[in-house]
Parts: structure tokens; C-alpha cells; sequence
């Protein structure tokens, strides 16, 4: 809530809050609600046994505004945030994509290097090759996301998976609907993050959904991965570390890194992936093993 305080470049009486979560949740908002200065208006909705997703959708159901951004309680958006998003938006934008950091280990800021890395390989697929001066998206974050009101309200998230799997089904339906999706290094965010929570809440995590994802999405790349029986999750290993090489550059030239930089960390770099990525691999061995204990523990964390 500090943060949102704290954006400059657009008024904040023209921002309306949509606080989506538990009965006792929206109970300890009722004083922000009644009183939402500076913002123009601030809204609780209570969805109590609400997923992930769920979440989201009902909070977009009540807005008024022409503009939805989404973003969560565990993330410090960047003073610009709101700005760059109603930026990207009147430029002609239908959706809105933002950078994406971890927090340092003092504060919200994001400076250290070793987190760059962790992030790169966490959050940098969504930055594709450039093209004509600007960043072919690959994806986007939920946390980290702005899109046009009647356009979500068309679209949503698919909520049949829980609290997986949607994003990325949402991003290939948008897509292939023709939507505008513009990136901008100003609507930046800070992630909540830990080494283990890194590993364990979310590549081991993301070993799961990539196995279901592969599955479930038919445009999902490189299919023929899905036949390689128990050879399947040490060849996405491989394949995804050789993709992480490149988005490394492609990151530290959104965050600023100097190519110089980026090079001699290259090293250090190829070790975060790979720990990345061999979490992965464990999650979807686990996928294999016990896929339904697998998918309740998915939807907890």
C-alpha cells in the first residue's frame, strides 16, 4: 500500500483499489475503504476460499475504471508503475507488461546481482528478441500486469486449474486475438524472495506446472519433449538452460546491466540456472510419481 502511495506521474484520485481476499481481510480494510484518500476510491471484495486466479477475476468484476492492473501483497510496485501503465495504454496499447525484480535481502530495492540472476530465470522468459527497436513479449506476470477493462472482462483467467497454468493460457488467447501487448522497464516491480522459497515454491513448483502445461496446451513449444518418457524432465533441463543464456542478456539490458557486466557473470549465472532448473527437474519427477498429492501441494503454496 506504501508503494501505491508513492507513485508520481498520474493523480491518484483517478485510481480506484480493489482489495480481493478472506471475510477477515476485507473486515481489517474497512477503514481504508471508508477513507481511501489519496486514491479516489478503495473497494473491498471478499472471496473467501478464492484461488489465485479466482482472485483476480473478481476483483476485475467490480472496477470501474477503463484500466485494470493486477499485482500482489507479497510485491513493491515501482514509483512509475501506474504512470508507465497509463502510458502504454494511450499509446495504443490493449495490454501492459512490466519489469520484474527480486527484493534485495535490507529492503525493496533490487540491486543485487546474484538476484538478478535468480530473477532472469524465474521471471526473464517473457522477454523475447527485440524487433524494430521494441521487446517481443513471450509472456507476462500476474503481478506485474495492466490490460483494458472491456478486453479482460472478455478474456479472464481460465480458473479450472486452480492456481496454475492460467497466465500463460491467457497471454496465447490474447495473442492469437490480435491484442496489442507493449513492455516497459518503468513499470517495474519488487518481488518478495528467498533462496529457499526461490527454489522450492517456485521452480520446484514450476517442474509441475510445465508437465501439466504440456499437456493441457497444444501450442505449447516442443511437444516431442512429452514422449520422452522419464527422459523428459532432464531434457527440458537442458533445453530451458540453453533459453536462460540468452534472456540473461536480454534482462540486464532491460534492467540496465552493462553487456560487460552480463558477460563476466555469465559463470556464476550458468550455476543459478542450473540449481533453477534441477528444481524443476525434481518437480517433475514428483509430477510423475504422485501427480494428484503433487497438484494439491501446487495449489497451497
Amino acid at each position: 500500500m506504501n508503494a501505491l502511495r508513492r507513485q508520481i506521474g498520474f493523480p491518484l484520485d483517478q485510481v480506484e483499489l480493489i482489495l480481493a481476499g478472506s471475510p477477515e481481510q476485507v473486515e481489517e480494510w474497512e477503514l481504508l475503504c471508508r477513507n481511501p484518500a489519496p486514491f479516489g476510491a478503495a473497494i473491498g471484495v471478499e472471496a473467501g476460499g478464492a484461488l489465485y486466479y479466482a482472485l483476480k477475476n473478481k476483483g476485475a468484476q467490480v472496477a470501474t475504471g477503463e484500466i485494470i492492473a493486477f499485482t500482489d501483497s507479497d510485491v513493491y510496485p515501482a514509483p512509475t508503475w501506474i504512470a508507465s501503465i497509463v502510458s502504454n495504454i494511450r499509446a495504443g496499447a490493449d495490454v501492459s507488461v512490466g519489469l520484474s525484480l527480486f527484493k534485495d535481502a535490507s529492503g525493496w530495492t533490487a540491486t543485487s546481482v546474484a538476484r538478478a540472476m535468480a530473477v532472469s530465470c524465474t521471471f526473464g522468459y517473457i522477454l523475447g528478441p527485440s524487433k524494430n527497436g521494441r521487446v517481443e513479449l513471450r509472456g507476462f506476470m500476474d503481478h506485474n500486469l495492466a490490460i483494458r477493462a472491456d478486453l479482460f472482462r472478455n478474456a479472464q483467467y481460465q480458473t479450472e486449474y486452480g492456481r496454475i497454468i492460467a497466465s500463460p493460457l491467457l497471454f496465447r488467447r490474447l495473442k492469437k486475438a490480435g491484442a496489442v501487448i507493449a513492455f516497459s522497464p518503468l513499470q517495474a516491480v519488487t518481488h518478495y524472495f528467498g533462496w529457499r522459497y526461490w527454489l522450492r515454491n517456485l521452480h520446484f513448483r514450476y517442474g509441475n506446472e510445465v508437465y501439466r502445461l504440456r499437456r493441457l496446451d497444444g501450442d505449447y513449444p516442443n511437444q516431442w519433449i512429452r514422449w520422452a518418457g522419464p527422459l523428459e524432465p532432464p531434457l527440458t533441463m537442458l533445453w530451458h538452460m540453453m533459453l536462460d543464456v540468452p534472456r540473461w542478456f536480454r534482462f540486464c539490458r532491460a534492467k540496465g546491466i552493462s553487456p560487460f557486466t552480463a558477460a563476466l557473470s555469465l559463470p556464476g549465472f550458468l550455476i543459478v540456472s542450473g540449481s533453477a532448473r534441477f528444481a524443476e527437474v525434481l518437480g517433475m519427477y514428483a509430477t510423475m510419481a504422485a501427480p494428484v498429492q503433487m497438484e494439491r501441494w501446487a495449489q497451497s503454496v
